[in-house]
């Protein structure tokens, strides 16, 4: 089979799997362990793939995926990114919690649900006497 359509089947896999050793890779395509781990070397080289560690093993996962987006988001970034959506809905730092909540149920429930069990969370963390800066 020619490289680049092994690569192609490759690419449809992990966009069906999520993530896959290259064992999983190997054994799902029907090639041998080494052709797996050489055309999934050359992806990542082109930036298609990355590899991560899970426990002892390494998993690769498509570069554009949730999983490989994760993996790389640092938490300034994450807060960097949050911050400018909200921004962008007109919060600002005065801005009252539960009427940014309100807000954000517009924009989807799980968004609006999220920022309350992080607020119920902070509370009974305070409650427990390990406010913030014990965390």
């Amino acid at each position: 089979m020619e490289s680049e359509a092994v690569r192609r089947r490759i690419v449809e896999y992990l966009r069906g799997a999520g993530e896959a050793s290259v064992y999983q890779v190997a054994k799902a395509l029907g090639i041998s362990y080494g052709a797996a781990q050489w055309h999934l070397y050359v992806l990542e080289r082109v930036g298609v793939v990355v590899s991560v560690a899970r426990g002892r093993r390494r998993v690769v996962m498509l570069r554009d995926s949730f999983d490989a987006y994760l993996h790389g988001l640092k938490m300034a970034d994450f807060f960097k990114e949050l911050w400018g959506f909200l921004r962008s809905r007109g919060v600002s730092t005065d801005s009252a919690f539960l009427e940014v909540v309100r807000m954000l149920e517009g924009e989807g429930r799980e968004v609006a649900d999220a920022f309350v069990s992080i607020a119920k969370f902070l509370y009974s963390q305070r409650r427990e006497g390990r406010g913030a800066s014990s965390l």
